[in-house]
């Protein structure tokens, strides 16, 4: 669930930099704590230019300039933006002066610094989880653990994982790994990405082969090679179709008075993993999605392979729903019109009152608004932002991917003149092609977004831009672009993580000796405390502390 929050004021710097009094989701349990940061300066421009603002986070384009944030002008001279950046964290960035155009933001010589380098230290947030937990399935004695923060090229630090106990039944002669009380530096706080592999204990054996993984979940269980934030079960299958793509299911709809085709597509380990319950993601042009259709295909299926492998995305269920012979007016809201008024509603009523109960009886989904999304390219951006903006009881996710803006004029005046909804939205354009993929559109639009009626959006906190640098309006740059969308639209660490919760809690841990003993009970029956990580305070926190003290008793017992 999306929680929501209105954060006050705070200058961090006179006229450049404040804390957003905006009202922004915070992050559910899981994901890294965030402050939204309001950045701004008065700078004169000419026809065709536009400031930027650039620094060493990736939120600030991680130094490069062909990836600087774009500030918006409505307040000319002043340039604002909003940016959401990690709790706690230090960072230096500068204003640049950069052309804007199609062909030139991808030009890493555009750009003119404006001011020095500025440091920013972001003030934290309370954090639940001030380290890292790793359990893994290996058949090997005595593994170590290597990991230094992500994206860096710092050396490797080492230590010995202790032994957790027996796999989970099905997997004969292998053990449970655990190392825990870890922080690679630049990565300790909640949320913070770290690289890692293993080895035995001389060095020989590793996993994985070659290379390592990269995560940001706090707590992470390996296993045959793929990341989850829970422990599966023995053998989980892989993300598959539930239909034939020869003859996908198709229902009736009295909305549009026609028969739909539609394709589900489950995530890894949905038979194995009963009690689970997924999010739902709808996406239009059902035919080019996981199928070649007439002009090309999405390749999705390989997308969420790899990206719940290595615990990018949360695991849901998708949804392509094939287009009609009236695809236009179905994608266009009934404001505009396009060979025919719009019937866009029409559309989004069928998903809502005809497709979406059918998928919410015949598989375990998670069905309420905050865990619905819909996305889709071109005519289906349009109508993926109708969805998002006139029907958030049913979706707050929203992917808008080359958006025709061009086709409802109408309708974005009238998004213009309303209140922005609490809804996460990613947005992107190529720069190349007929119209340059509407670049122009799409960041007029983005630039509403930041900056249009109170409390706009984040750029990294509700919303994302992405430009397909020498990208046109077609399914191979969809394709490319769609693991952006789903990373930002559904991220692993939003799910609530059951190796912290359950498997092993560093909160357990009260005095800090890395061991969790007695004394910790002691201590924590003197400050009750939240550590099951549920957001309450009941039975189930003193229970959580006793079965972990058992596990640490049999442990004794066996090295004596």
């Amino acid at each position: 669930m999306l929680l929501r929050t209105t954060i006050s004021a705070v200058v961090f710097m006179a006229s450049l930099v404040t804390l957003a009094a905006l009202a922004q989701p915070l992050a559910p349990q899981g994901l890294a704590p965030r402050r939204p940061i309001l950045f701004e300066t008065a700078q004169t421009t000419s026809v065709g230019q536009s400031i930027y603002i650039l620094g060493d986070l990736p939120e600030l384009g991680g130094n490069d300039m062909t990836r600087a944030v774009k500030l918006e002008p409505a307040a000319y001279p002043l340039w604002r933006v909003t940016i959401s950046l990690p709790a706690g964290v230090s960072t230096t960035y500068r204003f640049v002066r950069r052309s804007d155009g199609p062909g030139q933001t991808s030009q890493p010589a555009n750009g003119t610094f404006l001011t020095s380098p500025t440091t920013l230290n972001v003030e934290p947030l309370p954090n639940p989880v001030p380290s890292k937990v790793l359990v893994a399935t290996w058949n090997i004695a005595r593994p170590l653990l290597w990991h230094r923060p992500a994206n860096t090229t710092q050396p490797f630090a080492s230590r010995a994982m202790s032994e957790l106990g027996p796999a989970v039944a099905g997997r004969a002669n292998e053990t449970q790994w655990l190392a825990w009380n870890f922080a690679p530096a630049g990565a300790g706080a909640a949320g913070g990405a770290y690289d890692f592999y293993l080895t035995d204990s001389q060095g020989g054996s590793r996993y994985p082969a070659t290379g390592w993984y990269s995560t940001n979940l706090d707590g992470v269980f390996l296993q045959d090679g793929q990341l989850y934030s829970y422990t599966p079960a023995a053998a989980p299958t892989v993300a598959r179709r539930a239909y034939n793509p020869a003859t996908p299911p198709a229902l009736f709809s009295p909305q549009l008075n026609e028969t739909r085709a539609y394709r589900v597509f489950l995530p890894r380990g949905y038979d194995q993993h009963a009690p689970r319950r997924y999010p739902v993601l709808y996406m239009h042009d059902g035919q080019n999605i996981f199928e070649s259709g007439p002009f090309g295909s999405w390749n999705a299926a390989t997308t969420l392979i790899n990206l719940q492998a290595n615990a990018q995305m949360r695991e849901v269920i998708v949804v392509a729903l094939d287009n009609g012979p009236n695809r236009l007016r179905d994608y266009l809201p009934p404001t505009d019109f396009l060979s025919g008024t719009g019937r866009g509603d029409a559309y989004l009523a069928y998903i809502r009152d005809t497709i979406k109960p059918v998928i919410d009886a015949q598989y375990r989904t998670l069905p309420t608004a905050d865990d619905t999304g819909i996305l889709g390219s071109s005519m289906g951006g349009v109508i993926s932002l109708y969805a998002g903006w006139d029907f958030t009881s049913i979706f707050t996710r929203a992917g808008l991917l080359s958006g025709a803006w061009q086709t409802c004029p109408n309708y974005l005046n009238r998004v213009r003149t309303t209140p922005p909804r609490s809804i996460r939205i990613y947005m992107d354009s190529g720069d190349s092609g007929t119209s340059n993929d509407n670049y122009w559109p799409t960041l007029n639009l983005r630039d509403y977004f930041v900056g249009g009626l109170a409390p706009g959006y984040s750029i990294e906190g509700t919303l994302r831009h992405v430009i397909g640098y020498n990208q046109q309006h077609n399914e191979a740059a969809w394709a490319a672009r769609l693991p952006q969308a789903l990373t930002f639209l559904y991220p692993a660490q939003e799910e609530p993580n059951s190796i912290l919760r359950e498997v092993f809690n560093a909160t357990l841990d009260r005095n800090a000796d890395a061991r969790v003993t007695p004394h910790d009970a002691y201590l924590a029956q003197a400050n009750p405390t939240d550590l099951n990580l549920d957001g309450t305070l009941s039975d189930a926190d003193p229970t959580l502390q006793l079965r972990h003290l058992r596990r640490f008793e049999r442990r004794q017992l066996l090295t004596r």
